[in-house]
């Protein structure tokens, strides 16, 4: 058997250990759990979750929005008010015209007219209404069905003349040698829409010695490019007016003539005047002599002239030629004028067309310059052309013997 005595010394180790663990433990144990006695751990009170100031702004903002809507009130208030009078006032002016319309009717004896007692009513009595002459309504039906034929006849006679430059889109009514108002709408060279002319009237001449139809637009102007440029000849300040003129060349003016009689104001076709002031043959000749003088760059040939009238080159033809002399294009114009530029000579074609090919574009503001900056102004007006010299001074001019050179 053990001896108690030996076993003593083990359990007091044992002992001992426990008491050490025991210790520790207690310390660790303090240092985790808190104190009951520690101001930290009291307990906060329910709701007090957000500071004061927050508070109070809160508060302010509650007070400005009932003053705001206190101010609503009111103003809402005064609006109806103000309604409640306009209406009442609306009411005494009815019960005002109200009355005064008894008074009106009882003054008027129940044997007048009945055209009076109607108007009383406020009803317009048909025998008071205008009324125009039948036979004048009729005739205006009559124009401006004929003047929808002519628009099928001149589209008719354009898409035949291959002119492609223009599209009649409105034409208006048929008047005394003439149609109007009248829309045209400017195409290029590919058939794109690049402006419209607009004039109160369109008249037609042709020329059957130059074979030319010339269309005649008159009061009106040019829109191109959101521009409007009224017609040349316009007074000032006006925004429309003047004359354009657009000549197709090598057109026969016969079939036009036939379609359209009530449009040629002059009559049939017939040549253009001459006013016999210059040897138009010598003046043909000369201007093409001093055009060929520079070829490097190309030059132009007057290949038609129909007449001069004062100092003006009437129903012209000009071809413009490459340097290698081959045919670049036509210009055909009812008018050609010569004058001194500030270096060489201005040659400027008006109321025409460009002939490119098969087809033909009119010019553009009804004009189209030839700038020649080589030429010789002296010699030039030694050739006595009009423009340059008057009728009376030049060898050109009829009162001179003819000299061709």
């Amino acid at each position: 058997m053990t001896n108690p005595e030996e076993a003593r010394p083990g359990a007091r180790v044992l002992v001992l250990g426990w008491l050490l663990l025991g210790g520790v433990g207690g310390l660790g144990l303090s240092r985790v759990l808190p104190r009951a006695d520690d101001p930290a751990t009291e307990p906060q009170p329910r709701g007090v979750t957000e500071p004061a100031e927050e508070q109070e702004g809160l508060r302010a903002s509650l007070a400005a929005e009932r003053e705001r809507s206190e101010r609503l009130e009111a103003e809402l208030a005064q609006v109806r008010l103000r309604l409640v009078d306009s209406d009442s006032a609306r009411i005494k002016r009815e019960e005002e015209f109200l009355q005064y319309a008894e008074m009106i009717t009882q003054l008027v004896p129940k044997e007048a007219p009945p055209e009076v007692l109607i108007a009383l009513t406020g009803e317009v009595p048909e025998s008071s209404l205008p009324k125009e002459d039948p036979l004048v309504l009729a005739e205006r039906a009559s124009r401006k069905a004929r003047a929808e034929e002519l628009a099928v006849s001149l589209r008719s006679l354009m898409r035949i003349e291959q002119f492609d430059s223009l599209d009649l889109l409105e034409i208006g009514t048929l008047g005394d040698g003439w149609v109007g108002p009248v829309v045209f709408r400017l195409l290029d060279e590919h058939g794109r829409p690049v402006g419209s002319l607009s004039a109160d009237r369109l008249r037609l001449e042709g020329s059957r010695a130059g074979w030319t139809l010339t269309f005649v637009l008159e009061a009106g102007y040019e829109r191109r490019g959101g521009e409007r440029i009224p017609f040349e000849g316009t007074l000032p300040g006006e925004e429309r007016g003047g004359t354009r003129r657009i000549v197709l060349s090598h057109s026969d003016p016969d079939p036009w003539y036939e379609a359209a009689p009530e449009l040629f104001s002059g009559g049939a076709p017939a040549p253009l005047p001459d006013d016999g002031l210059w040897h138009r043959t010598l003046v043909h000749r000369r201007l093409n002599e001093l055009l060929a003088l520079d070829a490097a760059q190309g030059s132009y040939r007057l290949s038609r002239l129909g007449g001069v009238v004062e100092d003006v080159l009437r129903d012209v033809e000009v071809e413009q030629l490459s340097p290698d002399g081959y045919l670049l294009q036509r210009l055909v114009a009812d008018r050609l004028e010569l004058a001194a530029g500030e270096s060489g000579i201005v040659m400027t074609l008006r109321d025409g067309v460009v002939l490119k090919g098969a087809s033909q574009h009119a010019f553009l503001e009804g004009r189209y310059r030839i700038f020649l900056p080589r030429a010789k102004l002296a010699e030039w007006e030694a050739a006595g052309l009009p423009g340059l010299v008057s009728a009376e001074e030049s060898s050109a001019g009829s009162s001179a013997p003819f000299q061709p050179r």
